[in-house]
């Protein structure tokens, strides 16, 4: 067979030898049929007989429309049976099956009829998007077959691989298997083999067809020179693939690394770096590395001096090893942790200067958030121990007082007309450790319903949802709770947290109200920058006045002197510190709590 080169429309692979299978990887649709309908319509104008297989979301009418597009009259093409456009069901499977022997028996079927009916041989394309993990072994070893297959036959075949689909493993395989592989990506050509090779293979087969020519009356001589050519051939398509080998997976393996990679020469100018090392550059400096760039141009003064005295360190031999930060674009701090070592030549001199950074800003935030969390369960500790204390002591008191008196009921010395009235402050001790108990069990209780849902919160409507709650606990009239919710009616936080704080206050109001009258409450809120402050007003003796405020610089820290406060507030100081806020207490003129808790609005 006369080896003449097709072109084959594709810009980057320009003419190919009869023979020839190769592959090219794509990202979206439009980069496919950007490589088919070129490679197609040239097969049609140089009177080829054109299979196009489709898959995955290019429907054979699509291909159809996009054909037509810059094939006007591609309706003469159909008509002379130039051009068979099927799906992937119609050609690779067979009763939902793959079966390798099928298809290239049905390939080379193809073939016979396209050269008995005038064409110059077959072209073929398959989009081979449709295969899934049970067929891509048997896929491979297809792939695998068609190139001793195809050898001194008029067929071209190319294979078309979505690279969303495709492991770097993948890439490396396929790319294996096909004497030449390009990719597109957005519009973007990336050449994993360049088209030297494959023109050189083209004339490679020139010279033996004309070598045969010239001695094909020694057919001895003949052999000698063809098995020499075909050996000749096999070592440099040998030595090409495996340094083709070697640069795919070098090129795979860094560019797909989390780990930055830059290489200087001994004046600071980049002369090679990976994708990630340039997407940091963007992300750092605002602008991407290029080759030949003096690095110190994208720092500041200090990071330009900083910088000259460690390359002057490394280009004395020392490796240097550090952390550091770096605001983004967007005022958000970055941190990597960055080697720098030196490059040295077989001499020993040092010739350049290797930088490998990884971004380490998870971990420091994680270390932050762990000194955080850790900080916050010192506090809690200490909570819990004065919590402890506090409960210890308002058990302890009634039973104390309980004990005494029993004991002095049951002595004999105590007179008849003393009993009725220790007797009541035994049954008044022991209504009180009741209390303790049935007060504890209702904080409890409710804490063991707690989610940790976030939603935006009307407050109007939480109020009153706590404050329906102590109806079986106090008459209508018991309480009266006052609310302006104007400045901020609604905030986004974690709903139990928030009803656990209005539940525990309003609870230390009823329970521990000491004025001798219904408690009276009033909620207010108040907008400040990212948060909003909650002021829960507790009157005392003094009565309700309509916008009592406590004095300027008087809040301090949340204490309380009366224990049975102490297990309910020290509650909602945990709480609101989880919601990411603070809690204050200010004493109200006549008497009565102003407690102020600013919370995060979001």
């Amino acid at each position: 067979m006369k080896q003449t080169l097709r072109p084959t429309g594709i810009e980057v692979i320009g003419n190919i030898p009869w023979g020839t299978h190769f592959c090219h990887f794509y990202q979206t649709e439009e980069d496919l049929l950007s490589i088919q309908v070129p490679f197609f319509k040239t097969g049609l104008e140089n009177n080829e007989y054109c299979i196009w297989v489709t898959s995955g979301q290019t429907t054979v009418e699509k291909a159809k429309n996009a054909l037509k597009e810059v094939v006007p009259d591609l309706d003469k093409y159909y008509k002379h049976k130039s051009i068979e456009i099927l799906s992937h069901h119609d050609w690779y499977l067979i009763n939902g099956q793959f079966v390798l022997d099928n298809v290239i028996r049905s390939m080379l079927g193809r073939l016979q009829i396209a050269l008995e009916n005038g064409f110059a041989g077959l072209r073929l394309n398959g989009d081979e998007a449709w295969m899934d993990q049970r067929t891509s072994h048997d896929f491979m070893e297809y792939e695998r077959f068609l190139n001793p297959a195809i050898a001194e036959k008029r067929l071209i075949i190319s294979c078309s691989y979505q690279l969303s689909k495709c492991t770097a493993t993948d890439v490396l395989d396929v790319a294996l298997l096909h004497e030449s592989a390009v990719s597109k990506r957005k519009g973007r050509w990336e050449i994993l083999e360049t088209r030297d090779f494959i023109t050189s293979k083209g004339q490679l087969n020139q010279e033996r067809e004309l070598l045969k020519k010239r001695v094909a009356k020694s057919s001895s001589e003949l052999n000698r020179i063809t098995e020499q050519v075909k050996k000749e051939r096999s070592e440099r398509k040998k030595g090409a693939f495996s340094l083709n080998k070697s640069e795919l997976y070098l090129k795979t393996i860094v560019n797909t690394s989390d780990i930055a990679f830059v290489l200087f020469d001994s004046d600071s100018h980049v002369l090679l770096f990976n994708a990630i090392a340039n997407y940091w550059s963007i992300l750092s400096f605002g602008v991407p590395l290029k080759k030949g760039v003096y690095l110190p141009d994208l720092l500041n003064d200090e990071g330009k001096s900083k910088f000259k005295e460690m390359m002057k360190a490394v280009l004395l031999g020392q490796s240097l090893n550090y952390e550091t930060s770096y605001q983004d674009q967007g005022e958000f701090q970055e941190w990597y942790r960055v080697s720098i070592h030196p490059v040295k030549d077989d001499d020993g001199k040092v010739v350049g200067v290797c930088c490998a950074a990884s971004n380490i800003t998870r971990d420091k935030l994680a270390e932050s958030e762990l000194q955080r969390i850790s900080g916050r369960l010192e506090q809690r500790n200490k909570d819990v121990d004065k919590f402890a204390f506090s409960l210890s002591h308002d058990l302890r008191a009634p039973l104390a007082n309980m004990l005494g008196l029993a004991r002095m009921l049951k002595g004999t010395n105590v007179p008849q007309s003393e009993r009725p009235e220790l007797e009541s402050f035994l049954f008044q001790s022991i209504e009180k450790l009741n209390d303790v108990v049935y007060n504890l069990n209702r904080i409890l209780e409710l804490d063991k319903t707690l989610s940790l849902k976030k939603a935006k919160v009307n407050l109007t409507e939480l109020v009153n949802e706590v404050s329906s709650r102590y109806k079986p606990i106090a008459k209508q009239d018991a309480i009266r709770i006052y609310t302006d919710f104007n400045e901020v009616s609604e905030i986004f936080t974690i709903v139990s947290y928030l009803e656990s704080i209005f539940f525990h206050l309003i609870f230390s109001s009823i329970t521990y109200n000491q004025t001798g009258s219904p408690p009276v409450i009033e909620i207010t809120t108040e907008k400040a920058p990212g948060k909003v402050i909650l002021h829960y007003k507790n009157f005392g003796k003094g009565g309700y006045r309509k916008g009592t405020t406590a004095e300027t610089g008087s809040y301090k820290m949340l204490n309380s002197s009366t224990r049975g406060h102490f297990v309910a507030l020290s509650i909602v100081q945990t709480r609101v510190e989880i919601l990411g806020g603070s809690i204050s207490v200010a004493m109200l003129p006549g008497g009565g709590n102003d407690y102020r808790i600013e919370l995060p609005l979001e």
